[in-house]
């Protein structure tokens, strides 16, 4: 996967009003994000936390995948986590405040699933 094609699909994302944090996490590799300073999240030890705990998300992903498991939600305070899963290993992760609108913050995540996944396919 190319980062920096990978990276201005998350740069185009965090332009998203409500979308605080994002990053493309895989499963025992390092994230791909852009610069923290672009995050408009107020508490950035959220952000530390997900992704220092990444790995642990990806045991749970991984029992539920044979069931079709595409999206998980959860909130977290005044935030809500979203992850769209591309592949086993690899997920879209975006941080929102929890009143957001969720209608549109899923269909800016979907769009920038597909645009990630068919660069993948491409570089692959």
């Amino acid at each position: 996967m190319p980062e920096e094609t990978m990276l201005s699909v998350l740069e185009d994302l965090l332009r998203e009003e409500d979308v605080l944090a994002v990053m493309l996490a895989r499963k025992n590799e390092i994230s791909v994000t852009p610069a923290p300073d672009k995050f408009k999240l107020k508490d950035p030890s959220i952000f530390n936390l997900l992704q220092s705990t990444m790995d642990d998300f990806f045991v749970i992903i991984e029992k539920f995948s044979n069931q079709g498991l595409d999206r998980v939600y959860f909130e977290l305070g005044n935030y809500v986590v979203l992850f769209y899963l591309i592949a086993g290993d690899t997920a879209l992760v975006s941080i929102t405040p929890a009143f957001a609108n969720r209608g549109l913050l899923e269909v800016e995540m979907e769009n920038a699933r597909r645009r990630i996944k068919r660069l993948a396919q491409t570089s692959g």
